[in-house]
């Protein structure tokens, strides 16, 4: 039986993959995300966080985008246990 819990993208540990849940952001933020392909169902993968925390890397769709935390944390994932 598969087990995930849900959170938002931007408390994924370095290393650590996940499938997008949903995305709760609005307008042209929303509109670029979904254009790079971060839509429900994409896998995402955290690359690198920055020395200070903030952005963070992500490898999304085989291309590496650099999110702050504040959009990341609007994004909900679910991590497979």
């Amino acid at each position: 039986m598969d087990h995930e819990t849900f959170s938002p993208l931007s408390s994924l540990p370095e290393g650590t993959r996940a499938r997008v849940r949903a995305l709760h952001l609005s307008g042209g933020m929303r509109r670029r995300l979904q254009d790079l392909g971060l839509v429900a169902g994409t896998r995402v993968c955290c690359i690198q966080r920055a020395a200070a925390g903030d952005p963070t890397a992500y490898r999304i769709r085989g291309a590496v985008i650099a999110l702050r935390n504040a959009d990341a944390a609007q994004i909900e994932i679910g991590v497979e246990r």
